[in-house]
């Protein structure tokens, strides 16, 4: 048996569990969810972090308005927390001092300081988004409901990402966007790993008792707010079901610098989290680095095959492989195909163009697993020292007006 065989050999149980994972949760990962319950409804506040005021930022406030007047809810709210003052209509701004201070750095800095501005309390609720995250009615709806069926205070929903431009970070995001089904799965068994902080619903009281306050916390604040309410509370993570439409990151090395971070920042919060969940995550990572050491086999074995004419470099793959090809291998990539089809499933784009998608993804899924994977490298190599927010500015294709949501989750173009 040779190296790459053993690698694929430990990867296997998380192909495995990626599968399950994504069979279990397909039917319920964007729920249907087309009224509103009855009165009274909970408060939400739409809570939007950013550095300054963009453009982005103006289209994500006008989702809100847009999206809470189609479906006639209105106790909420939009507060905008950034480091720079702006010109924004429709929100409360929250502008961070320069001078506060507190244990945390970066966006947890910014979250804690925030938190004099919203109230403790259990009828209230905050859904903290990024930047560039819009809402729909189908959001709106789907988060209240939640609520009132008595859903758990700390829980996520699914994103979808638009085209924008970039082929290869649409395709990034796709395998970003099967991982949803990984959060979905830990959060309805309450066994956190990992959390995202963008459609991040939160009940305020339980914010305000947990807060943000971490010590040296850089990195991946959202995560170490999980560790800490499952040390607190213990199983109260749930799956909200709306969905909040992002951008890519503007280039490969934006989305590159991007995992570099989460990377890093779960190194980092490895000694926080829960001790009997720590071999758990410390696997899914060794597998995040693995996927970039078997990426690189695939030039040694087209050196092999079509540059040395044998095989001077042992790559075989005699186990659970057809013609060659390992079958680990193809269900690993086939994940990004399934990321894809969520990204595609309510775009207004034909069948042909849909098609044309997934063929582009076959052929550049080596290019786009080594993006994916490679931040692992860079993040032990030379550690990221600050909080680079990424660049999700237009490439030029505005395509956030081309998605729909079919009849059971309401429309997106015209939310």
């Amino acid at each position: 048996m040779t190296i790459y065989e053993i690698l694929w050999l430990i990867i296997a149980p998380a192909v495995i569990l990626s599968w399950y994972y994504l069979i279990r949760g397909w039917k319920s990962f964007i729920p249907q969810c087309n009224d509103l319950p009855h009165n009274p409804y909970p408060h939400i506040i739409f809570f939007i972090t950013a550095r300054k005021i963009t453009s982005l930022l103006d289209e994500s406030v006008k989702s809100i308005i847009t999206s809470c007047h189609k479906c006639k809810f209105t106790d909420y709210e939009i507060k905008v927390l950034a480091d720079e003052d702006g010109k924004l209509d429709g929100a409360e701004h929250i502008i961070v001092p320069k001078d506060y201070v507190c244990a945390s750095k970066f966006k947890a800095r910014a979250l804690n300081y925030s938190l004099q501005f919203t109230p403790s309390s259990p009828d209230v609720w905050v859904l903290h988004l990024d930047e560039d995250a819009k809402i729909t009615p189908q959001t709106v709806r789907s988060i209240v409901n939640y609520i009132k069926k008595g859903g758990n205070p700390v829980a996520d929903g699914p994103t979808v990402f638009t085209y924008d431009g970039n082929l290869l970070t649409y395709y990034v995001e796709a395998q970003r966007c099967w991982t949803y089904f990984w959060v979905k799965s830990q959060l309805e068994d309450s066994r956190v790993y990992w959390m995202n902080g963008s459609n991040m619903l939160i009940r305020s009281d339980v914010e305000h008792e947990i807060g943000w306050n971490f010590k040296g916390i850089k990195f991946s604040e959202d995560t170490r707010f999980a560790y800490e309410v499952t040390k607190k509370y213990g199983k109260v993570f749930g799956w909200h079901g709306g969905v909040t439409i992002e951008r890519p990151p503007k280039t490969a090395g934006a989305a590159i610098r991007q995992r570099k971070r989460w990377f890093w920042g779960g190194m980092l919060q490895l000694k926080q989290m829960p001790a009997f969940r720590l071999p758990r995550r410390l696997y899914s990572s060794l597998c995040w680095f693995l996927g970039f050491v078997l990426t690189m086999f695939i030039p040694v074995g087209i050196a092999n095959h079509f540059i040395l004419a044998e095989e001077l470099i042992p790559t075989g793959v005699g186990f659970l492989s057809i013609g060659g090809v390992s079958l680990a291998g193809i269900l690993w990539l086939a994940r990004y195909q399934c990321g894809l089809y969520w990204q595609l499933k309510y775009s207004q784009a034909s069948w042909i163009k849909k098609f044309g998608f997934h063929a582009g993804l076959l052929v550049l899924s080596p290019i786009i697993e080594f993006i994916c994977t490679i931040p692992t490298i860079l993040a032990l190599i030379r550690p990221p020292k600050v909080f680079e927010v990424t660049d999700k500015s237009t490439n030029g294709v505005h395509s956030t007006s081309s998605i729909v949501l079919d009849k059971a989750t309401e429309g997106l173009a015209n939310s």
